[in-house]
């Protein structure tokens, strides 16, 4: 799987002494694993945080003991260790892919990458087609909603120091993606995801509602919010939309005034409380939507 894509704002990675000297591969693949896992979670599936306490690890010995007693590999994974993990890897199982970028020189590296280049994806271990199916609709609400980088935008403000990152678009992909759309039955892979998540749970590891769930995101493609509109918005439920210290704000919206994307809790009051003071300032699509009716 390969794709082309062209910034429309800077992407920002990080690197030596906070300089984005190049697009650093653990800044982009981080991206790729948070909108993997809200999607996973979104389709009705168990995506652990693996920065939580609750992270997956593959334990070796059960595992193995699993394939002997008769088990696939597939499922001697699907029995210990989520979704995302099977493809970006946990303790004691490596990722099954890797990501090669093709870029050209970053020219200032205080500002970040612009221009156009190309991702990669090497298989390290063989992709099933509901992975590589998951990977490309990854890539398809990046491009469409969301950003992708360690960072999009801190919030709306004429400050010099709040820049908008993170927002591209897909100029050409080479996948298996109109095969897939023949072979890979929606429903039939949320049945599995389902089921997978109700044995995690029987195993006492469930999801807290703070984790993103794609069920409960809001996008505007087209438009965003002001500074004073996006304080009001956080005044909402300031407790978890405003975030904590040094943790990322739950919205992004741009100067450009062409692109919103956040997320509450998965707690239906909270989105439906979020959904009514933002449907009076923009025209939403709600990410069930985008589930049900483009992936």
């Amino acid at each position: 799987m390969e794709f082309k894509l062209k910034t429309l704002t800077p992407i920002w990675t990080g690197g030596v002494e906070g300089k984005c000297d190049r697009l650093h591969e653990t800044g982009i693949i981080g991206s790729l694993r948070w909108w993997y896992e809200a999607l996973v979670r979104g389709l009705g599936g168990y995506a652990c945080d693996p920065t939580s306490d609750e992270r997956c690890q593959l334990n070796q010995e059960k595992f193995h003991k699993a394939i002997k007693r008769g088990k696939t590999v597939q499922e001697a994974l699907d029995e210990q260790i989520c979704p995302a993990c099977q493809l970006f890897g946990c303790a004691g199982w490596g990722r099954k892919i890797k990501i090669i970028m093709n870029h050209p020189e970053i020219q200032n590296i205080d500002i970040g990458f612009k221009g156009e280049f190309t991702i990669k994806f090497k298989e390290l271990k063989k992709l099933t087609d509901e992975e590589k199916w998951l990977l490309n609709e990854t890539l398809y609400i990046i491009d469409r909603y969301g950003t992708i980088g360690a960072k999009s935008t801190l919030k709306p403000s004429k400050k010099p120091y709040y820049n908008d990152y993170g927002i591209v678009k897909i100029i050409s992909e080479k996948s298996d993606i109109v095969e897939l759309e023949t072979t890979i039955n929606k429903e039939d892979l949320k049945k599995r995801l389902l089921e997978q998540r109700e044995k995690f749970e029987k195993q006492g590891r469930t999801m807290p509602s703070e984790w993103p769930d794609l069920r409960y995101f809001i996008f505007a493609p087209d438009n965003g919010l002001d500074p004073n509109e996006y304080k009001q918005l956080q005044r909402l439920e300031p407790e978890f939309l405003r975030g904590e210290k040094g943790k990322a704000n739950k919205f992004a919206s741009f100067k450009i005034k062409k692109r919103f994307w956040g997320y509450t809790k998965a707690n239906d009051s909270m989105f439906k409380k979020v959904c009514g003071k933002l449907e009076k300032k923009l025209k939403l699509i709600c990410a069930e939507e985008v589930i049900e009716n483009e992936l």
